[in-house]
Parts: structure tokens; C-alpha cells; sequence
């Protein structure tokens, strides 16, 4: 099967083209995401790039709507109809498991599609720091994981639960919009909630949730101050609450909570998160020099100096307290970029292009260059 660039020529091909056919290409290729629109080849996404299906048809708008249609049942369908999108999850078994989000447009709907591996990576697999397994074995608090969209947040959080569910017995209550990795009880045991088909909302399935005897809670994500109370009462409860949000640095983790709440509020909030938060995990996917992505991390751990930082709104020592607390296993993202640079895994083009301070980047590569 040919895969090019969105905008290469495409040949027609006179069999009719399924979606689980241009999953199978998808997964063959290992792509993260599908993108399916009328008048268009399928769109991989494929280590970050979108790339077209050159040897499949144009799909036309009639084809395309039924074949996401029948996606659907037909409360689903009802919902579609009704609000114009739809965020949901299917399985073809044997294959993956997608997370779907439909949509209308000016054209016809369209779709993109994530799709999630049946089986969880280890925490090895992945390759992720050592410390990240360390915080598996909390009793309680808040963990975030954070990173812009496709940063890969939902499998490291899924590792570290599978990490728990193999190693310990205990209650892992999961409420995600939509599930993405389905866990199989192996030590502990599993409820998993999705928002829409067995949940209503994060904030009453939260409530629910402290109500139904959980040592693990996971939240899908952390979207508006009510789930973010909710989730600092569950850590200070005695939880152990794993959650994600779209940030690219653990100081602007803690400026995007604080930021989301009246200024009124802000200092009591301050203060439930120096005691409940124990560690941000940033992550990135970069494209590597011998081809593939790879994460890389920005890991703050809150330490009693890290603590009184938050406590006292000195954000701007957040930095400096992470690259002196490696023994910790803090660190900061645009050191291990350069670090990888340095070691020859990425190309300096690469490292400029995602350092958090583009500015000092420059300049220790031209220092690097220079000597």
C-alpha cells in the first residue's frame, strides 16, 4: 500500500474501500491517527506526519457517511444528528481500539480517528524514566501527566496504571471521554467509566467515584475548575489521582490551574495543591534522526522545596529547583533535548524547534557548534 504526502496524486482503485481496511493499512504503517474526509484519499498521520493512502479512491461524501454511519448505534447516530459531532470509541477486534471524533462541515462529516493498541505497553516498552515507575507505588495525591495533543499522555498514564494493576491489588476506577486502553483485571480490580455511555460528566463521576471504595482514581482530564476541585479533594482524601492537561511545562501546569480559578480563590487553591500534587510529568514526542519519535520529559516532583515555592507563588525558581533535583528524578525538558542532541539522536534543527526557551537553545547549540 502506497502512502505519500496529502497533496501527491492518487490512483482509483474499483473495489470498494472499508474503514476496517484503511485501519489495517493504518496500523501495518504505524500510524497514531486517520483523518477521513469527502474528496479525499485517507490521511495517516504517521511520526507526526500526515501522509495520503495514494492507492486507495477519493472518497465520496455519500460513501463516507454511510460507512461512518454504520460506525454507530443508533443512539449514537441520534447524538450525531443532534449535535453536529460525536467523541466516542469503537473496536475492531483484533486489530485496535479507535477513539473516534465525527464532525460536520461545510462539505459533509468527516472524521479523526486515534488508534489505540488492545494490547497497554510496560513502562519499559516505552522507555520512560526511572522515576515515573517510582510513582506507581504512591498511596495518595495528584499526578499530571501534560503535553500538547498526540504527546502520547494517555499511553503513559495507561502504563503506569497496567504497572499498578500487575503489581498490586487494589481498586482502579478510571472516567475517561471516551475510553481509550481497556485494562483486563490482573492483581487489582477494574472499573472503567466513559463520559456519555456510562458517565454523565467528570464531576458526578468523580463524586461517584469516592463512593465506591477506589485506591486508584484516573481522570481522563482535568477540563474546568469543578473537576479540578474534585480531583484535589479525591488526593486529599487519601486517593491516589492520576490526571492529564495541555501543558508544555510543569510551571505553566501550575499557572493554567491556579489561572482557571477567581483570583478570590486562587490562594487557597495555591495551598491544596502544594499539599496534594506530587509530581507533573511534561511529555513531548520528537522525531528522532534514525527515523520514529521519541518521548522526552520535563518531571517535577514536589519536594518540601518545591512545596514552599508553590505555597509562596515563586514560580520563576520552579526551573532551577528541577535541574538541582536530579537525585529526585526531577529534570527539565530543554536540558534532556539537548542532551539528545549531544548524544546524536536528534538533529539540532529539531531541538530548536521544540525547546520550551527557543532563545537559549540557539545559543547553546551555536556553543556546541562553535567548539
Amino acid at each position: 500500500m502506497s502512502i505519500d504526502s496529502p497533496s501527491s496524486s492518487s490512483v482509483n482503485l474499483p473495489t470498494p474501500v472499508t474503514i476496517e481496511e484503511i485501519v489495517h493499512v493504518a496500523i501495518d504503517n504505524h500510524a497514531s491517527d486517520v483523518h477521513l474526509k469527502s474528496g479525499m484519499q485517507p490521511i495517516l498521520r504517521i511520526d507526526g506526519q500526515l501522509r495520503a493512502i495514494t492507492t486507495m479512491p477519493l472518497l465520496e461524501q455519500q460513501t463516507l457517511t454511510s460507512m461512518l454511519m454504520a460506525l454507530l448505534t443508533p443512539a449514537q447516530r441520534k447524538l450525531f444528528e443532534e449535535n453536529l459531532e460525536l467523541d466516542t470509541s469503537i473496536v475492531f477486534p483484533g486489530q485496535a481500539r479507535i477513539r473516534i471524533n465525527m464532525y460536520t462541515d461545510i462539505q459533509s462529516c468527516g472524521c479523526a480517528m486515534r488508534l489505540v493498541p488492545l494490547q497497554v505497553p510496560t513502562l519499559q516498552q516505552l522507555g520512560l524514566p526511572s522515576v515515573i515507575e517510582r510513582l506507581t507505588h504512591l498511596k495518595s495525591g495528584l499526578v499530571l501527566v501534560t503535553g500538547i495533543t498526540g504527546a502520547g499522555k494517555s499511553t503513559t498514564l495507561a502504563s503506569m496504571i497496567d504497572e499498578i494493576n500487575r503489581r498490586d491489588a487494589t481498586h482502579i476506577y478510571t472516567i475517561e471521554d471516551p475510553v481509550e486502553f481497556v485494562h483486563r483485571p490482573v492483581r487489582s480490580v477494574i472499573t472503567q467509566r466513559e463520559i456519555g455511555t456510562s458517565a454523565k460528566n467528570f464531576v458526578g463521576a468523580v463524586r461517584a467515584a469516592l463512593r465506591a471504595d477506589p485506591d486508584i482514581l484516573l481522570i481522563g482530564e482535568m477540563r474546568d475548575a469543578e473537576t479540578m476541585v474534585a480531583a484535589l479533594k479525591a488526593a486529599e482524601t487519601g486517593l491516589l489521582v492520576f490526571s492529564t492537561l495541555h501543558t508544555g511545562s510543569a510551571t505553566k501546569t501550575i499557572q493554567r490551574i491556579l489561572g482557571i480559578f477567581e483570583p478570590k480563590d486562587q490562594e487557597a487553591v495555591r495551598m491544596q495543591l502544594a499539599y496534594a500534587l506530587k509530581a507533573v510529568i511534561c511529555q513531548q514526542l520528537l522525531p528522532t534522526i534514525d527515523g520514529g519519535r521519541k518521548a522526552f520529559h520535563e518531571i517535577l516532583v514536589n519536594t518540601s522545596t518545591i512545596q514552599e515555592a508553590i505555597l509562596f507563588g515563586e514560580f520563576d525558581k520552579l526551573s532551577e529547583y528541577m535541574r538541582n533535583g536530579a537525585y529526585d528524578g526531577m529534570c527539565v525538558m530543554d536540558d534532556c533535548i539537548y542532551k539528545a542532541y549531544s548524544d546524536g539522536t536528534i538533529s539540532g534543527d529539531v531541538a530548536n524547534e521544540y525547546a520550551l526557551n527557543g532563545d537559549e537553545m540557539e545559543r547553546a547549540l551555536r556553543g556546541a557548534i562553535v567548539s
